[in-house]
């Protein structure tokens, strides 16, 4: 029995070395697997760890090219309107880039430079968008502030020789206009109804801050039919009048915004005059003495009435002064009686000391056209008198406020932008 014991024994004690040799055999293989991944994983977040750094170390550096690019920023166009912009020519700067990066990585080995891509249709000063972020950048920092105070002199570089009369007819400059092909206008017909319980034309007026500023910028680096601001010499005399109208001729844009105005005032006189019963009534004492329809006499002397009325109030308007949205009988310039003489030479002075003048009519009217249109014809300004003063072939849509950059370096590419804004 004590052999049988002993021999069993021995069985149980070579059974268990065998297990216990197997599991070391599985063991190292385990641990050999395991030591190969972990040498492997090593090796991946090294290179990957050097590839992230090569891609941090080129961004930094090409960072510092791009901010060389901006610098070239026209400074024409920054002094007369506050607009960041470069003249961007793809081939050049690709050339200019070419250059910085090799002499920036000519002692950085582990940096393979095969060459970089620009893109800068994504930064066109003449997409209305960024036109729009330049103006209301433009119209909050302390360089807008200082040149509105200022007058603005014109560099005589002696290129402008033709007379400037207001009036652009060559189809070439026309086409290459950046609102080319925009057609917009501004209908008063509408706004009837919306005049009771409105004491100015301010309260019609409905915009955000930004599309506050984009106005405050028209009214202010571009000159109006009533004050040039001291702005030096431009295609149109009449600029705002442009923003607003879009044609090509001073005189044209003059008219048809004097007929804006004339169509608003007439809308709030004829409102005066029907409000008030002493006005009323002698509109009605002379409608009786006609023999005519008394109804229909009565509407086309309140409508002459408050035409020949609304023709003194432009007079006043475009001479400096302000007028009262809607009037009393004491503000009242013209009589009825007097009305078939009309507004001839001159115009009755009247002297307000409250109402609104001539720019916040104008006003008025930016706020009424659709905000692209009203940026496109701002560009096609500043194209114009970029043209007239600095260069002949100046063309918003060759300039841009950044770039976009594609770098490839060992095999991989890195993307690297920056603008103005």
């Amino acid at each position: 029995m004590l052999r049988l014991m002993r021999l069993n024994n021995q069985k149980y004690y070579d059974k268990c070395q065998n297990i216990i040799k197997n599991k070391k055999g599985s063991l190292s293989i385990y641990l050999a697997i395991f030591f190969v991944v972990i040498i492997s994983a090593s090796v991946i977040f090294i290179k990957e760890t050097k590839n992230r750094a090569i891609e941090s170390s080129t961004k930094s550096i090409s960072s510092v090219w791009l901010l060389s690019e901006l610098g070239k920023y026209d400074r024409h166009l920054y002094e007369k309107y506050g607009i960041y912009g470069f003249y961007g020519n793809r081939d050049e700067i690709v050339k200019d880039i070419n250059y910085m990066a090799n002499y920036s990585f000519k002692d950085k080995g582990y940096i393979d430079y095969q060459g970089a891509e620009v893109n800068l249709s994504s930064n066109s000063i003449a997409n209305p968008y960024i036109f729009k972020q330049e103006i209301v950048k433009a119209s909050k920092s302390e360089h807008f502030k200082n040149m509105i105070q200022k007058e603005n002199r014109r560099e005589d570089n002696g290129r402008v020789e033709d007379k400037i009369d207001g009036k652009v007819y060559n189809k070439a400059i026309l086409g290459d206009l950046p609102s080319n092909g925009v057609q917009s206008s501004i209908s008063i017909s509408g706004f009837a109804s919306k005049f009771e319980g409105i004491n100015s034309i301010s309260n019609l007026i409905k915009r955000g801050s930004e599309e506050l500023l984009v106005d405050t910028y028209a009214n202010s680096f571009f000159k109006n039919y009533a004050s040039n601001n001291s702005l030096g010499e431009t295609v149109f005399s009449n600029e705002v009048e442009y923003v607003i109208c879009g044609k090509h001729e001073d005189e044209k844009n003059r008219k048809r915004v004097k007929h804006y105005i004339i169509g608003i005032r007439q809308i709030a006189n004829t409102f005066s005059i029907v409000s008030n019963p002493d006005m009323k009534g002698r509109v009605q004492a002379i409608a009786s003495l006609t023999g005519a329809a008394e109804g229909v006499t009565e509407a086309l002397l309140i409508e002459a009435w408050a035409l020949a009325e609304s023709e003194n109030d432009y007079q006043t308007l475009i001479r400096g002064g302000k007028i009262p949205f809607k009037k009393s009988s004491q503000e009242w310039a013209t009589q009825i009686e007097n009305i078939s003489e009309g507004i001839k030479e001159g115009y009755i002075e009247m002297n307000y000391t409250h109402g609104e003048d001539y720019n916040q009519y104008l006003n008025f009217f930016l706020f009424m056209i659709d905000e692209d249109v009203k940026l496109l014809r701002m560009m096609d300004l500043i194209q114009l008198n970029m043209k007239l003063n600095h260069y002949d072939d100046f063309l918003m849509k060759e300039y841009y406020v950044g770039l976009d950059l594609i770098i490839k370096v060992n095999n991989r590419e890195v993307a690297v932008s920056k603008s103005y804004y």
